[in-house]
């Protein structure tokens, strides 16, 4: 069980790790990291609308609205009317923002897929098996 609060103590200095890097890059690229999680999400899924998008961050519609501005502003989505629903507005993803946005961690990126070629297929298995299982924990949580 020593082992197991060892690496459980490690995941959550890694949460902290990574909250501090996406300050920092969401900083350089002048919006915040909530703004930053936005643009990753809506870069993974595709076009959401406002509420499913607020919905996934536990912000308000309000909020969320806030923030597709500031995005759109620096040119990393744009806000368009749903063409299966034209009550509704999605928020979609600027390519060429994205790119701009995303290439900040791009050595980071490098430097993770070095790392993880110097272990097993079986370690690096066990690894995938375990992250998304840690991220449903932390998903649970809030």
């Amino acid at each position: 069980m020593e082992l197991a609060s060892q690496l459980a103590g490690e995941l959550f200095e890694l949460s902290m790790a990574v909250d501090r890097v996406g300050n920092a890059a969401a900083a350089r690229i002048g919006i915040n990291q909530t703004d930053l999680i936005c643009l990753t999400l809506l870069s993974r899924r595709g076009p959401m609308s406002s509420g499913e998008v607020a919905a996934e961050l536990g912000l308000t519609n309000a909020a969320i609205s806030a923030m597709a501005a500031r995005l759109e502003k620096h040119g990393y989505v744009t806000r368009e009317i749903d063409p299966a629903d034209r009550r509704r507005v999605l928020l979609r993803v600027e390519e060429e923002g994205a790119e701009r946005a995303f290439a900040l961690f791009d050595d980071v990126y490098q430097s993770m897929v070095e790392l993880f070629g110097e272990y097993q297929e079986r370690d690096l298995q066990t690894l995938a098996e375990i992250l998304p299982r840690f991220r449903a924990i932390l998903a649970g949580w809030t």
